[in-house]
């Protein structure tokens, strides 16, 4: 298992200014190993620029190995940025040339590349894709009665105007419940408030889709598979919290692969909150049981959790209520890239370092 061919001062370089740029920076990087690569189009949407909106998807190894490493990026959209970054450096930084006898690797790069085009966290009908797993077709989806308590207060279609006013009405209400139900309430997911925050949806997105095809493709046949998602937004600055996926027991397999500080959603141990359909969720459900599986998300730390949640207000203001090509939308797709997408070397280098550690860890 190689790498050691990239200097760490060179790392910055792979990180891009765009989704265009970055896919282009990805797809050099899979062409200088002679990588095939696999695109998958959103026929349904373009670019903020026009241009075609992809997941590519590169198989590294024989087809029949035994065990099998998936490193995910664009989840949410504009957290592409790190984990695409991370992606290009790696196969730059030779992490793949030799990989241990019987493994195999899968690169998915951009699961949602609208939101990685438009720097937004959501997709193109506003739907958080780590929400977007449930059951579908059974028409029962997790209680929103919490979040609806609090829509208003959170996404109002006046807020870019009147910001705080309705920040100091938020604080009020976290004054009389407590910042754990407020946390809970806003991000564990919700389904009734398309214009709202962290809305799951009502029908599995194109995102959705690629994934379950992802799993369906490459997830069956090894006898062991590991999952890297890559995520930014949460936690200390720079610190890459590896966030268990699945119950108990997966749990327990992940801090077996990953280690002992891998934290537990069911268990409060992460600076996450629990959600409802996420790709864990999924994971598992599409995994056979037969198959051995464990996975983590990545999660990188930005700003603190007020900042981050007031970049997501404002951007859903900017996106369900006014022109988003309006003069708002310079200044607060800084805020959304300050809060996920820090444009500092020395943050870049570390969650790189941190990545690398976490597939050398599953490879392992």
């Amino acid at each position: 298992m190689a790498g050691s061919g990239v200097r760490l001062d060179d790392v910055p370089g792979f990180f891009s200014a765009s989704y265009e740029e970055a896919r282009a920076t990805f797809l050099e990087a899979c062409a200088t190993k002679e990588f095939s690569v696999e695109s998958h189009r959103n026929t349904t949407v373009m670019g903020v620029n026009g241009e075609g909106l992809y997941t590519d998807v590169v198989r590294i190894g024989p087809d029949d190995t035994e065990r099998l490493v998936v490193i995910m990026s664009g989840t949410h959209g504009i957290e592409g940025y790190c984990g695409s970054g991370c992606q290009s450096a790696l196969i730059h930084d030779g992490a793949f040339d030799d990989l241990p006898r019987g493994t195999g690797v899968v690169l998915a790069h951009a699961l949602n590349p609208f939101g990685f085009s438009y720097q937004r966290r959501v997709n193109e009908s506003n739907i958080d894709l780590n929400r977007n797993f449930v059951d579908h077709a059974a028409n029962a989806y997790p209680d929103s009665s919490a979040y609806s308590a609090i829509h208003d207060l959170i996404a109002p279609a006046d807020y870019g105007e009147r910001p705080q006013e309705w920040d100091a009405a938020v604080l009020a209400w976290i004054g009389e419940h407590g910042m754990d139900s407020f946390r809970q309430a806003v991000s564990g997911g919700q389904y009734v408030h398309p214009d709202g925050l962290f809305y799951g949806g009502t029908l599995p997105s194109w995102s959705n889709s690629m994934f379950r095809k992802l799993a369906q493709t490459y997830m069956q046949a090894p006898a062991q598979v590991r999952l890297i998602d890559i995520h930014t937004g949460l936690g200390p600055y720079g610190h890459g919290e590896k966030l268990g996926l699945g119950d108990g027991s997966a749990v327990r397999r992940a801090q077996a692969i990953w280690g002992d500080d891998v934290t537990d959603l069911g268990s409060g141990t992460s600076v996450s909150a629990a959600v409802s359909g996420d790709t864990g969720s999924a994971f598992f459900t599409e995994v056979p049981g037969s198959v051995e599986a464990a996975g983590i998300g990545l999660e990188f730390g930005t700003q603190d959790p007020v900042s981050v949640l007031t970049a997501l207000r404002f951007d859903n203001w900017l996106h369900l209520h006014t022109d988003p090509t309006g003069d708002r939308a310079v200044p607060i797709k800084q805020l959304m890239r300050d809060a996920f997408y820090p444009d500092d070397a020395a943050w870049k280098k570390t969650v790189f370092e941190q990545t690398r550690q976490a597939v050398q860890q599953a490879l392992s």
